[in-house]
This record gives C-alpha cells, structure tokens and sequence, in this order.
C-alpha cells in the first residue's frame, strides 16, 4: 500500500494512523505483535527509517511497548475507575506529565528492560556452563 504523494503529513504519521486505527478497532488487540519496522516498510513502501520512527510514535503514546529481541506489542489500555473516573485521575484531577518526561521515561524503560534482558543472558549462561555437582 502506497501513501499520496503529496498529502501533506509525513509517511511516519500516516502509518502511525494506519497502526493507530487497527489498535482502535481490535485488529491489533493488547499483547499482539505490531509489525515490525521491515514488515512495515515492505508494506507501506517507506524507508526502515519511516517505519521506526512510526513505531516510536507509537511507544511514546503508550499504544505499543517493546521487548528487546522480540519485537513490539500492543499495550494494554488503562483500566478504568470504578468510580467512572478516567485512569490516572485523582479528586483533584488528572496526573499529567509532559511529553518530554514520557519520552525519557520510556527511554529509561527499554534501557531497563534491555539490561535485564542482559543479565538473564547472563544467568542462563552461567548455570549452563556450571559442572554438574552430583549427590555427596
């Protein structure tokens, strides 16, 4: 699928909409894979660049999460209050951060998970090269 040439909005966004709108509708459900940035490009016909930057669009909205390794999922929407408030609201109001603290806390996030992900690299490959220690 191809995008107009001239419709104004850069192809990352019209792609973003494009995920955005399959998430909304339930074609894409919470902890389904996302296409990946080469499934994207060959799809939509972008750069692998194009499709990245639509994906991070994604991320910092909190529609998609990333698992280093294994790709991108659909994130689990906020639950609603009970007491028919919206998610993150509070008696006084909604909690807001800015756009720029989601960002580095996303950021941080992958880098956390990134590490972890390192760590139980580690693990596992220390116990598998243990020897084995039998009965004494």
């Amino acid at each position: 699928m191809k995008f107009p040439q001239h419709s104004g909005t850069p192809p990352y966004r019209l792609v973003a909409d494009a995920l955005r709108e399959m998430i909304r509708a339930g074609r894409l459900a919470p902890g389904d894979k996302v296409p990946s940035s080469r499934d994207l490009e060959a799809e939509y016909e972008i750069a692998n660049m194009t499709a990245r930057s639509s994906l991070r669009l994604l991320r910092e909205e909190g529609l998609i999460y990333s698992i280093p390794g294994r790709g991108n999922f659909v994130a689990d929407p906020l639950p609603a209050e009970s007491s028919g408030e919206r998610a993150g609201e509070g008696p006084e109001g909604p909690e807001r951060i800015s756009s720029t603290e989601f960002r580095q806390l996303s950021r941080r996030l992958d880098e956390l998970t990134e590490r972890v992900d390192r760590m139980m690299d580690l693990v596992e490959r220390i116990t598998d090269d243990r020897p084995h220690q039998g009965k004494r």
